[in-house]
């Protein structure tokens, strides 16, 4: 099956159009859903490519691959230190295979070969050159340059294969997450999203329903030059809800809640869509939107059963909690996103992941810059981390029943 996309010999989205799963379920297939896309220019001059549809989640057929893992290393006994994770932050890979790791809790980043066997350690516990205290995270440049994110201290260090630290730079956002997702653009900058918000906080804060809002930015560090600049990227409203518990007081989200979701493109400007609709946009620094891409996906709309379950689920945990459990699920709004993230991989190519249930296995669509779909992947496993697309290959980790991180490898067809 030939999919709808505009490519040449030398593109390397070649790599997923050819996308091709041979299925004993799949001997009579009927047409795809995303035949026969339609491209308009819209008044502002962007171009909006709608497909008629995707396929559903759980199909089977020429453009939806499941991808397995080829390749997972790690110890549970802990015999041996260089092969035991405590807490895996970042994991990456070089064009030769090597793969490269970062433990939170040892502080260290290690290599190992494409077969899973420790090579040496690059980075390790120390404030000198080129070693680390508090590591979140890990983006490989090349082959030649890993750079490493150290929230203790606010800095990003460049180092090579053999850990010699070749430049560091103060952090231009000093905000700490669980994991680093700074990204490094094409352009030689590096970008992170931060936001900022005049609001004044009370505390105790007032019970019941809450609402802020706060502008949006994407600041970026220029690697040449040193110079420092910023996108406004809109704003974002929020919803809580504050109740009282023990003579204090505590703060639930509100399920199912909109909002938008971003990527930068290393290309250029960025990928945002509102996470209830498939609708994509891809825009560029000064704001102008200049590819959309529609799919026609179903709303899902948030049922009774749905505010049910919420509340038995809050209740099952604490009794006393059923009342503010009640007033959070009335809150919730009628429709569910269906979005659940976007990124962009090292050819280019733009992932859009879809809101699955919690028992169905994480499930993406890609699409070319010009919002040529290339197919659809979804994972056989579970993955604990974010995903690294590289070489062919999807690198990430997962947990067994025990919480044990390992280091798995997927190839991409």
């Amino acid at each position: 099956m030939l999919l709808s996309a505009r490519t040449t010999e030398a593109d390397p989205t070649r790599i997923l159009l050819g996308l091709t799963l041979t299925l004993a379920l799949c001997a009579c297939e009927t047409e795809s859903p995303t035949q026969n896309p339609t491209r308009e220019t819209l008044p502002n001059g962007a171009v909006l490519v709608r497909y008629p549809g995707l396929p559903a989640i759980d199909s089977v057929g020429a453009v939806v691959n499941e991808v397995h893992v080829d390749l997972r290393f790690g110890s549970v006994e802990g015999d041996d230190p260089n092969l035991t994770f405590g807490d895996i932050r970042g994991v990456e890979a070089a064009s030769d295979g090597t793969i490269y790791v970062l433990d939170y809790l040892a502080a260290e980043v290690r290599a190992y070969s494409p077969d899973g066997e420790y090579v040496r350690t690059v980075a390790r516990r120390g404030e000198g050159p080129g070693e680390i205290l508090e590591a979140n995270g890990i983006r490989l440049s090349g082959d030649t340059l890993l750079w490493i994110h150290d929230h203790s201290q606010w800095a990003i260090m460049g180092v090579d294969p053999n850990g010699e630290e070749i430049r560091r730079f103060t952090k231009p956002v000093r905000t700490y997450g669980y994991i680093w997702t700074g990204v490094f653009d094409n352009q030689g900058r590096y970008w992170r999203s931060t936001s900022h918000s005049d609001e004044v906080r009370s505390y105790p804060p007032e019970m019941g329903v809450t609402t802020g809002s706060a502008r949006r930015y994407y600041k970026s560090y220029d690697l040449t030059s040193g110079a420092t600049d910023s996108v406004y990227v809109g704003e974002r409203t929020y919803r809580s809800y504050t109740y009282s518990v023990g003579g204090g007081w505590g703060v639930r989200g509100i399920p199912f809640e909109p909002g938008e979701i971003t990527a930068i493109n290393p290309s250029t400007g960025f990928w945002r869509a509102q996470n209830t609709s498939y609708r994509i946009a891809r825009t560029n620094e000064a704001g102008d939107t200049l590819i959309v891409i529609e799919a026609g996906l179903e709303e899902q709309p948030v049922t009774a059963e749905d505010r049910s379950a919420y509340v038995a689920e809050v209740a099952e945990g604490d009794p006393d909690m059923r009342r503010y459990a009640e007033e959070v699920a009335a809150l919730m709004p009628d429709v569910k996103p269906i979005l659940a993230g976007l990124f962009v991989d090292e050819e280019g190519r733009l992932w859009v992941r879809r809101v699955t249930p919690a028992d169905a296995p994480a499930f993406y669509d890609l699409f070319s810059d010009d919002g040529d779909y290339l197919g659809s992947v979804r994972l056989a496993f579970e993955a604990a981390g974010p995903l690294r697309v590289r070489h062919g290959h999807i690198y990430t980790w997962i947990a067994d029943e025990l919480d044990v991180p390992y280091v798995v490898r997927a190839p991409l067809p």
